[in-house]
């Protein structure tokens, strides 16, 4: 471990007194990380990455659910939400009034708590409500996520695991130290306001939690390895009885025994100056006062000495889960895990890679762990095929498990893995959140980041021979199996809402705290654009070819497109000739050894397409670029057709097809969506039906993809090859017959216009219901339109302080997730589309319809409100900045447009001219009194069609009609 001394400047003066710091930094760390701890035991991790004038920042506290009292579970999740509330300044118009009454409620939900009969909780419930409104006459709501918009922070969040709570940022580098005055505001304290109405909100993301049968799955597994820990006996969400009685008091202490600097530490990847941020540190967390944390204790859990079996069930499909207890996350153990991990799955050429899922044995399989401070867990996972068993899959998965305890694998194999994960790290130092949460986990797990950094060069140290005596081991009959089964779940636990009066919201209020904190600025940033013309090199092979190229500046990766101006809309068989292709091989190599051939190269091959376009993708080391070329022409040029796999590849996307219909958000998101702008005939919907598939030739599929090269196309090339370098490569190994075909033309559609209110309802089994509003508008690209969205969105829709999440879900406690956009269109000749989606029970729906179509049509102008909406997209786009691994596609999405220009230049000139009657003229003209798809999906028992009835010409529809099969 080494020691940096650093000394801060100001400006281009060094400042009379010298301060300096001395990091601890660690040889050879890829990230470069500078870690200081203040005299109050606060912990910072810095890691200074100069790629734009951004700052990502996660301040963690090394406690969650794991702490919670067992009494009051949910108690850390709850309080997370709680954190964006406010201080005794922030968020409050008048403290001592309102203090005094949110110690009533805090007095009241302990009486709630303390009786068990349900007359008197109702009583003392309808008395909290009451107070609770006026205690919200005396609050600035969503303060907090006003600052931070001001400063131009984005992606601010929060989460809660069982031991960690983290609270996310992303600022501009100028803003540092307004962001810590704000931070240092906001943990100083915790008021409890709103309470009531957030709990509300917490109870509909319980609810929610109800229709994901992966969490049904993960809790049973930890149920079983865990009896005794609190990774097994409480959940991070809580109980439903729980969440139902809360206490305030237990809320309060567990902030005062966690949220001390002593158990928290601040951590940066950005643009900064590692000294600076120390002295902010220290000026606005130096007066934080440690105290001893309680240690956590816990007695060993049993060993498992045979196999647990649970079954769960739920609607969505069937799959089965295997997992294994381990030591915890700083042991040896997990060096182990992770390279078994790899050699099983690494997604291209582990056993279950090539073995199951290669060799279409099951549908999809995987290999996965959870690493914790106390204990580990590893994993297997798979789904079936059609007509396969769940015990089958899990002999099959048990089988390429035993494989590693053989040893019946390559030796080979562990030096590439070690090569993945090295790829893997330079790969997430490109970006500052991956940087974070590498910091972030060596915080929670209490790995000490020498030995975090050093892990890599750990796992290159160990042997085949040393895996396979660690599998034999470990790897038992001491598993529990979980298996889910597709089935009506009759364990479903809904919270039910109590009455609440909605509070009314003082939306142009602010603190005397925000009035001093918007006072302070920060010197402007100057914004940078783009010169496509100049950023990009473009020639033409003498095949014809364009090729354009960008020189990656940081790193030695490197990525190849070959670009063809056809996709599934040219060409229904082409999307199922995409999906057959990774499962051929050629006349030298099978499929498996050209994945081998690939990872052990470091590289990855992957094929894709979507509507309009089929990319082949080459990426990975640069080293290893012209072998990898080499083995792509090779694959193209010599691809083989497999009848059998093709009649293997149909039965998976049958069944993919009808596992489709069970997914909640793709039902909504794809299938509704799609079927409210076209109807009947949707680029959802053009796909090959199950006669047409069954009647495909094998042949016919492969020639697809072998005759790609003989159409019209273009390459892109990222990496460090000079130019010249990759036009002599190109010529020398991408071999086309000339002329190039034309591409076949994308299949058009017709976008429908939303002329009359209709409702669009779908019978489908979820506890929540989601209705989403859809509303086509301009049937082209507008410029004026495209300038002004990005201010409607994040004063209206978007964002914890837009009118619509403080209507519905702060207000009203109506929904947990609610939004509202104005899209623009991907192409010129497409039409705008507004949309607004609120997920909400059943019962709440004659309040969160009618509220957000009040909101649409009579959208509240808050002057304040608008002008931090404006200066946080100036700021935004400010310290943005187009990296060069992003530049050709933004330029290619611009000029699907008709644009060549960085369009975020004419952005910020209009934000920087806009003024409140633009933003009203916005809405006057492109959003008030327009007519919308109402798609609303739920439990049809649940659900008064009715009252739907209302709001257009309802129109019942089936999944077979929305998706067309």
């Amino acid at each position: 471990m080494h020691y940096i001394t650093c000394c801060f400047k100001k400006g281009e003066e060094m400042m009379d007194a010298k301060i300096q710091y001395a990091f601890k930094t660690v040889p050879d760390d890829l990230l470069k990380v500078q870690r200081y701890t203040l005299p109050n035991g606060l912990q910072l991790f810095l890691s200074v990455n100069k790629n734009e004038p951004r700052v990502f920042t996660n301040i963690v506290v090394r406690a969650g659910s794991k702490q919670d009292p067992p009494e009051t579970t949910g108690l850390a999740h709850y309080m997370e939400h709680m954190l964006f509330k406010g201080t005794s300044k922030m968020g409050t118009l008048d403290w001592e009034k309102e203090s005094a009454l949110l110690e009533q409620i805090s007095d009241l939900y302990e009486a709630h708590r303390a009786t068990q009969d349900e007359a008197e909780r109702r009583r003392i419930y309808a008395e909290i409500d009451r107070i609770s409104f006026e205690a919200a006459k005396l609050s600035a709501p969503s303060e907090y996520d006003k600052l931070v918009s001001n400063i131009g922070g984005r992606a601010t969040n929060a989460y809660t695991w069982v031991e960690q709570t983290v609270y996310v940022n992303d600022i501009p580098s100028n803003e540092l130290e307004r962001w810590m005055r704000l931070e240092s505001e906001r943990f100083r304290m915790m008021a409890l306001r709103l309470f009531h109405t957030e709990l509300e909100t917490v109870y509909e993301e319980f609810n929610i939690n109800q229709d994901k049968d992966n969490r049904k799955v993960n809790t049973a597994i930890r149920e079983v390895l865990f009896p005794s820990h609190p990774y097994g006996t409480q959940t991070t969400i809580g109980s439903a009885e729980h969440l139902r009685t809360p206490s305030q008091v237990n809320i309060q202490r567990y902030f005062q025994t966690y949220y001390v600097p002593n158990n928290m530490a601040i951590v940066m990847a950005g643009d900064f100056d590692p000294a600076e941020v120390v002295k902010l540190a220290e000026k606005y967390f130096g007066n934080y006062q440690s105290k001893p944390v309680p240690p956590f204790t816990f007695e060993p859990q049993p060993p498992l000495t045979q196999p647990a079996h649970r079954v769960v069930y739920g609607q969505e499909p069937s799959l089965v889960m295997l997992a294994w207890r381990f030591d915890q996350a700083k042991s040896d153990d997990t060096l182990y895990l992770g390279l078994i991990r790899s050699l099983l799955f690494n997604d291209q050429a582990g056993l279950l890679d090539l073995n199951l899922n290669q060799q279409q044995k099951v549908l999809e399989s995987e290999a996965w762990f959870w690493f914790y401070e106390d204990y580990s867990v590893f994993g297997l996972y798979g789904k079936p095929r059609q007509g396969q068993t769940l015990e089958e899959v899990k002999d099959l998965l048990l089988g390429e498990l035993n494989k590693i305890c053989r040893g019946e694998f390559d030796e080979w194999m562990v030096e590439a893995v070690t090569t993945d994960f090295k790829l893997g790290q330079v790969m997430a130092s490109e970006s500052n959140d991956a940087r974070v949460n590498a910091m972030t986990s060596s915080f929670i797990l209490g790995i000490d980041w020498e030995h975090y950094t050093r892990r890599q060069s750990d796992i290159a140290k160990i042997t085949k021979a040393q895996i396979v005596e660690f599998a034999q081991k470990h790897f038992s009959d001491n598993y529990v199996e979980v298996q889910k089964v597709q089935a009506e779940d009759s364990n479903v636990t809904k919270v039910e809402k109590p009455i609440i009066t909605a509070v009314e919201l003082n939306r142009d209020a602010i603190s005397s705290y925000a009035q001093s904190f918007l006072e302070t600025t920060a010197p402007s940033l100057e914004p940078v654009f783009v010169d496509f013309e100049t950023a990009i090199e473009s020639t033409i092979l003498s095949s014809g070819i364009p090729l354009d190229y960008v020189r990656n500046p940081n790193n030695s990766l490197f990525r190849l497109d070959y670009i063809f101006p056809m996709g599934k809309n040219s060409d229904r068989k082409l999307g199922l000739a995409v999906q057959y292709f990774p499962y051929l091989g050629t006349d030298r190599y099978s499929s498996a050894d050209l994945q081998r051939e690939l990872f052990r190269l470091g590289l990855s091959f992957d094929v894709s397409n979507d509507d309009d376009y089929t990319y082949m993708s080459l990426s990975g080391l640069e080293d290893n670029m012209v072998k990898g070329l080499e083995l792509l022409e090779h694959i193209l040029a010599n691809l083989k057709p497999d009848a059998t796999i093709l009649q293997n590849v149909i039965s998976d996307t049958l069944t993919h097809r009808e596992n489709a219909k069970k997914d909640r958000n793709l039902v909504l998101r794809n299938a509704l969506s799609n079927y409210a702008r076209y109807g009947d005939d949707s680029p959802f919907t053009y796909r090959l039906s199950a006669a047409e598939l069954n009647q495909l030739e094998a042949d016919e599929l492969c020639n697809q993809i072998k005759t790609l090269n003989g159409f019209e196309h273009k390459i892109y090339y990222y990496g460090q090859f000079p130019m010249q370098e990759i036009v002599r490569l190109l010529e020398t190994h991408h071999h086309v017959s000339t002329p190039l075909k034309k591409a076949i033309p994308s299949r058009q559609y017709n976008q429908l216009e939303t002329k009359e209110n209709q409702v669009v309802f779908l019978d489908f089994p979820i506890v929540q219901t989601d209705v989403m509003l859809v509303s086509k508008g301009t049937p082209r690209f507008n410029m004026d339109e495209h300038l002004m969205s990005d201010l409607f969105n994040d004063y209206f829709g978007l964002g914890l302080s837009s009118i619509v999440f403080q209507e519905i879900r702060e207000s009203k406690a109506l929904a947990y997730s609610t939004y509202a956009y104005y899209s623009s269109p991907r192409k010129r000749d497409w039409a705008h589309y507004l949309q607004a989606y609120v997920g909400t029970q059943p019962d709440k729906l004659s309040d969160a319809i009618p509220t957000f179509l009040q909101l649409l049509n009579e959208m509240p102008v808050v002057e304040s409100q608008i002008e931090h909406a404006r200066q946080a997209i100036l700021k935004r786009i400010e310290s943005e900045r187009i990296i060069p691994s992003r530049v050709y596609w933004q330029a290619r999405a611009n000029r699907e447009l008709g644009y060549s220009t960085d369009l975020r230049r004419d952005i910020y000139q209009r934000t920087e001219q806009a003024r409140i009657r633009d933003l009203v003229n916005f809405h006057e003209e492109y959003v008030r009194g327009r007519a919308y798809k109402f798609l609303v999906m739920g439990s049809k028992s649940q659900v008064d069609l009715n009252y739907l009835e209302g709001f257009g010409t309802l129109k019942e529809v089936s999944l077979e009609e929305v998706f067309g099969y």
